[in-house]
């Protein structure tokens, strides 16, 4: 997956000083079968784990990392086995200094934060969405943007994007309630575009 231009994430109001297992890291990129292919993930993209991470230095013996994950793309707001307020939807949260890459050769640099994508077969965090926590993403984390709270007050999940939406889904799926348009990401003197709020749901599933 090429970057995504004008991703951003932060979390906005959340209890995730009380939950330890709301930030995990892991590897991002997809699957061949078995073969894991690690990419590019850009800052708020969305994702799901799927599998551990084998423990390094223990590959050959099978034994895998106790919380750290291969994650590939949220196709949508359902995850098996997460019914409830734990969402097992992740956002890429690079709260990290810029990296370039030359081969396989990872470097560090000074500068902003805001917004930065994880380089092909890095290690990054990712912030789990929790139901009734709000969280503050860039226009390029949506396929679709809000055009305003009237029209399009909810945003539904497709391919790690968010699509807003003028209506909640009904099938019991993780969504959300989009609450501001109107802010902007400031880092220091640099304006880093369009800031939208959302506040995370879980639709009531119709009979």
């Amino acid at each position: 997956m090429a970057k995504i231009a004008n991703t951003r994430f932060e979390v906005y109001v959340s209890n995730s000083k009380r939950n330890d297992l709301q930030n995990i890291t892991g590897k991002f990129g997809s699957f061949s079968g078995e073969t894991f292919n690690p990419d590019v993930c850009s800052a708020g993209f969305l994702c799901v784990t799927s599998g551990r991470l084998p423990l390094e230095g223990y590959e050959k013996h099978g034994m895998k990392n106790g919380n750290s994950w291969y994650m590939v793309e949220a196709a949508n707001g359902s995850v098996v086995g997460f019914p409830g307020d734990k969402t097992g939807i992740y956002a890429c949260n690079t709260y990290d200094v810029n990296k370039v890459t030359d081969g396989e050769l990872v470097l560090n640099l000074p500068g902003k934060t805001l917004g930065l994508s994880v380089p092909a077969g890095e290690r990054a965090d990712f912030t789990e969405l929790i139901v009734g926590e709000s969280y503050n993403f860039g226009a390029g984390n949506f396929k679709t943007l809000p055009t305003n709270l009237t029209a399009t007050p909810y945003a539904t999940i497709s391919n790690g994007l968010l699509v807003a939406t003028a209506t909640a889904p009904t099938d019991g799926s993780v969504y959300a309630e989009i609450i501001d348009i109107s802010k902007r990401f400031i880092e220091g003197a640099y304006d880093g575009g369009q800031k939208i709020t959302v506040r995370i749901l879980r639709s009531a599933k119709t009979a």
